[in-house]
């Protein structure tokens, strides 16, 4: 007859056949002192975890979203208050949490330089979209399904680009994202290479874009992006800043 003998290993419980139980008999206190050394060792019912790391950002006061598989553009510090993106078929996007204080001033002011357009690009396919420099203003209420500083923020979204086709001044969706509108600034190679300083009322745009008033500001983004056309560009970004007038 085959016995069983059970002995206690944390939460599990181990069943040895025992064809002889006579080989256990000098070795049972061995046995069951190791099975409580092994309980021991587990951590207690209740004991708090770590907390897990924030990715590091590229750029401090900023978190960078990815969007696997898609390698990300490779953004870095190029002096105080200027950020350098420079994208080889990759795309990836820097934001910044608007202030407290900041949510509801009118205007962001920031300065941009790129090294060439995207020759390729075609900003009303949602398969051709990328653009040499793009800024982003996400429009919301936080909350529980819309809190900052994890992943990409949502809400109303107005885009301003250096595009490639479409002429200075042209307003439209865009034509992969919902609640997303995309106003162009600069387009083509003319300016290439110079610093362009922007001031843009974007309460006014907001109102201009959706026909309505806009929610507070929830965060600023920066997008240098080539992946859909595989092209390289490096763009300088000095940081968007919201103030009064």
């Amino acid at each position: 007859m085959v016995k069983l003998l059970w002995i206690p290993l944390g939460f599990f419980l181990i069943f040895a056949p025992l064809e002889n139980p006579a080989i256990f008999s000098g070795n049972k206190d061995k046995l069951l002192f190791g099975a409580k050394m092994e309980f021991a060792q587990l951590p207690p019912l209740g004991s708090p975890q770590e907390k897990p790391k924030e990715p590091e950002s590229p750029v401090k006061g900023w978190w960078e979203v990815k969007y696997f598989p898609v390698a990300p553009t490779h953004y870095s510090k190029a002096g105080k208050g200027i950020i350098k993106a420079e994208s080889r078929g990759s795309r990836s996007s820097l934001f910044k949490a608007a202030g407290e204080k900041e949510r509801n001033l009118p205007v962001l002011a920031w300065g941009w330089k790129v090294s060439n357009s995207i020759r390729s690009a075609i900003e009303t396919k949602k398969d051709r979209f990328d653009a040499a420099a793009r800024v982003m203003v996400v429009f919301g209420k936080e909350g529980f399904l819309k809190r900052v500083g994890k992943g990409e923020p949502s809400g109303f979204k107005i885009e301003y680009i250096w595009a490639t086709r479409l002429p200075k001044g042209h307003l439209f969706d865009h034509p992969g994202e919902a609640n997303c509108k995309v106003f162009v600034l600069e387009s083509g190679e003319a300016k290439a290479g110079q610093w362009v300083n922007i001031a843009r009322n974007i309460q006014k745009d907001f109102k201009s874009a959706f026909g309505t008033e806009p929610p507070p500001v929830l965060a600023i983004g920066i997008q240098t992006d080539t992946d859909h056309s595989n092209e390289m560009v490096t763009s300088f970004y000095s940081e968007p800043v919201l103030k009064k007038k």
